[in-house]
């Protein structure tokens, strides 16, 4: 059998640094100063910005909560090309610490049970969404493997299918279910806080078409159907809420406060 191409990077050294130790370090740096004990989750919700901006809420959140051996990875398709709803079929995600493998049994069971998931790498070969997270879920578990989702569709429909196919999956799996998402973009900081602050209540109730209608209207999420798919699944699969881990804004960063983008951690179970 031809053995499937690995992913390469597509944003070591932009988004994250590109040398193995500093990367390490750094994500280290990150989830050890995450607060209280690690626990159980079925899902999370993650930010996607480079490691200086959002670095300290990825690892307060992932410094949170226990990751499995496996993990669906589902993130918004930023550049607009391939698949729709596209399931990567690579053999696995090179990082400068190595190859983190592609979960063949999840991926199996999502593109089994969805008619919108589709098997391809082109939606995934530019798409930092997804990779700027994996690096925390290598850290915290060296044996993860990985099933990742491009969505590039916020059709109710769509997500409600690759909702179901999730939910299967990770019941079947045990694996984690991460949603990528980064909240109001290049507003006051003060505009920023309050829209976030009204996507993150729907958030924290599971509350799916509330979110997306408030998401649509404001502009909070570039990932509202990520996190969509992500409290469905979860929720199917017996979840009742998500908790808040950590909020902050790019402005808590550069002190720039007249244009910021706005940042979440939330854990699900």
């Amino acid at each position: 059998m031809k053995k499937k191409a690995v992913r390469p990077p597509a944003v070591a050294g932009v988004f994250y640094p590109a040398d193995k130790d500093e990367l390490l370090n750094d994500v280290h740096h990150y989830i050890e100063a995450a607060e209280g004990e690690e626990t159980p989750a079925a899902g999370a919700v993650s930010p996607h910005a480079g490691y200086y901006y959002s670095g300290h809420v990825a690892g307060a959140l992932f410094g949170s909560i226990k990751v499995p051996d496996r993990v669906i990875i589902i993130g918004p398709n930023h550049r607009g090309i391939g698949a729709t709803v596209a399931l990567d079929n690579s053999g696995g995600w090179l990082f400068p610490f190595g190859v983190v493998p592609k979960d063949e049994e999840t991926f199996s069971i999502i593109l089994d049970n969805s008619y919108a998931a589709e098997p391809d790498m082109e939606a995934h070969a530019f798409e930092h969404s997804l990779e700027v997270i994996v690096p925390f879920l290598f850290v915290r578990n060296h044996k993860v493997s990985i099933t990742a989702i491009c969505m590039g569709t916020s059709e109710d429909e769509k997500i409600a299918d690759v909702a179901r196919a999730v939910a299967i999956a990770a019941k079947k799996t045990g694996a984690l279910v991460v949603a990528s998402t980064d909240m109001t973009h290049y507003l006051p900081d003060d505009v920023v806080r309050k829209r976030d602050a009204r996507t993150m209540k729907f958030i924290s109730r599971m509350d799916v078409s509330g979110m997306m209608e408030t998401a649509e209207r404001d502009g909070a999420l570039c990932g509202g159907s990520s996190v969509a798919v992500a409290l469905a699944a979860c929720e199917e699969n017996g979840a009742k809420r998500a908790s808040l881990v950590r909020y902050a804004t790019s402005g808590d960063i550069e002190g720039n406060r007249g244009s910021v983008v706005g940042y979440c951690g939330f854990k699900i179970f």
